[in-house]
């Protein structure tokens, strides 16, 4: 006679591991929604990575068309926000220089101002506002049209015709116009100190050049390159991501102009508060 040994189910489950789809759940819409354009946004930045590094050839002609229409439609916002804004803060400046006796030093205070600070965000405000929202747009209305779909059954990538060039571009000229911009600015102040002011050019220009850093230079570069790039992939992933028409477009239109011009901010003040950290030289004022 055999005895048959009946086992009894264990009540202690293993307990399975959570999901990134049940933490997503879990969370506030306004988070969910936050966590899915960096998710986007990471991916898409990814994927030009990966077809710029692998096929290096064959969008170089696009860009530099991007590029060109960049430099007919932004030229003129750009010298306007920052010659403008540098000759009001360069009016101020010495005024306030002159009542503490030291108006020949303006040069000096440029280097703070126009170099590091109203150049790289004033470019980025006008870049943003300006090209930003025109590749979102029309990268909206083509996914609305279904040319976007249209182009994958054909056998064309989209990102590789479309977004790799315009990114491309916007960075590229982003670096260039925060360039002109700085000299512009230095411009700016140089004739407030000189013309409407009583400081002589070699005054202005040994105060400023004893002053500039290779580290400023570079700081510069760094922030206008980061701030490019996340324009185009900001804009260009609300663009591919429209839905609901036509209000969808104007609807992601707005949401990334609003995230460009906050990424300004938080871009300049990271890079200005890493670069400052790893070089105290450039607190000093010669």
């Amino acid at each position: 006679m055999t005895h048959q040994v009946v086992t009894k189910p264990s009540r202690h489950r293993p307990r399975s591991r959570p999901t990134a789809s049940s933490i997503m759940i879990k969370l506030p819409p306004l988070l969910q929604r936050v966590a899915v354009d960096v998710g986007q946004s990471g991916q898409l930045l990814a994927q030009l990575a990966s077809t710029a590094v692998r096929q290096p050839r064959g969008y170089w002609g696009s860009t530099r068309d991007e590029m060109y229409a960049m430099l007919r439609f932004c030229w003129l916002p750009v010298s306007l926000a920052v010659g403008g804004f540098t000759f009001l803060i360069a009016n101020y400046a010495y005024d306030l220089l002159s009542l503490l006796g030291g108006q020949n030093r303006l040069g000096t205070y440029f280097v703070m101002a126009s170099i590091r600070e109203i150049s790289p965000f004033c470019t980025g405000m006008a870049v943003a506002g300006v090209m930003g929202t025109a590749m979102t747009a029309d990268l909206g209305a083509r996914r609305i049209r279904e040319e976007l779909d249209a182009l994958k059954v054909l056998g064309v990538d989209a990102v590789r015709t479309l977004v790799l060039p315009r990114v491309l571009a916007i960075t590229i000229m982003m670096v260039a116009f925060s360039i002109i911009g700085s000299a512009l600015g230095i411009m700016m102040a140089m004739l407030s100190a000189t013309v409407f002011g009583e400081t002589s050019v070699g005054s202005y220009l040994s105060s400023f050049l004893s002053s500039i850093t290779a580290p400023e230079l570079v700081g510069a570069f760094v922030k206008s390159t980061l701030v490019g790039l996340f324009i185009g992939i900001v804009c260009a992933q609300k663009g591919l991501t429209v839905r609901g028409g036509s209000e969808g477009v104007g609807r992601a239109v707005n949401e990334a102009v609003v995230l460009c011009f906050a990424a300004v901010w938080v871009i300049n003040f990271v890079v200005n508060a890493t670069m400052l950290g790893l070089n105290p030289d450039m607190l000093v004022n010669r």
